[in-house]
């Protein structure tokens, strides 16, 4: 008669081994509350990133646009007129630097007319506190028929600081070619500047 002898060494099933627990990561020890609140801030900062991106396309504003673009190409330029003339607005010395009449400019980000004056300009704030014009509600191109025409595009930030001096331009549409040495550049009721030389 045989006689089973029970191991001591087999593990019963009570005494199974249990693998150790799980650990468990930040995001999953932290309290629903808590990963609400994350979520949230994560959400805001991907609206407030969207907002801050370069516009692509068509702009809906007329002002504010940085004019930063590493390689402008223009379509077929039809004149050129160096300027260099200064004038005091608002607190602000204006120098108009350069006009120019093209079909098409790669920055421009609002067509309109079937040609473009491109007004350059360099603004300088030498009082100590910030200066704010609306370019858009003021600055206006008079054609030597009277015709006043609003700008389209501005790139000229409406806000100068103090020894900050910026760049930048105003696109102005036109349905024909224009003699740029026959324009005048007015700035509201304060000033106006020929071209001509």
């Amino acid at each position: 008669m045989s006689q089973q002898i029970e191991s001591s060494q087999e593990p019963r099933p009570e005494q199974a081994v249990q693998p150790p627990p799980k650990r468990r990561g930040w995001f999953a020890r932290l309290s629903p509350r808590m990963r609400a609140g994350l979520a949230i801030a994560v959400i805001a900062v991907a609206v407030v990133l969207a907002f801050r991106g370069p516009a692509e396309g068509e702009s809906g504003n007329v002002t504010g646009d940085p004019a930063f673009v590493p390689t402008l190409g223009i379509t077929n330029m039809i004149d050129t007129l160096s300027v260099n003339k200064g004038v005091d607005v608002q607190g602000l010395h204006l120098t108009v630097t350069q006009v120019m009449e093209a079909t098409k400019f790669s920055d421009d980000r609002k067509r309109a007319g079937t040609y473009t004056v491109r007004v350059m300009m360099h603004t300088k704030n030498n009082g100590k506190v910030p200066v704010g014009i609306q370019y858009a509600a003021i600055m206006r191109l008079v054609l030597a028929n009277g015709q006043v025409i609003t700008p389209k595009y501005i790139s000229v930030l409406p806000v100068t600081l103090p020894d900050m001096p910026q760049t930048g331009f105003l696109d102005f549409p036109v349905d024909a070619k224009v003699p740029l040495a026959s324009l005048t550049l007015r700035f509201g009721s304060d000033a106006t500047m020929t071209f001509a030389r």
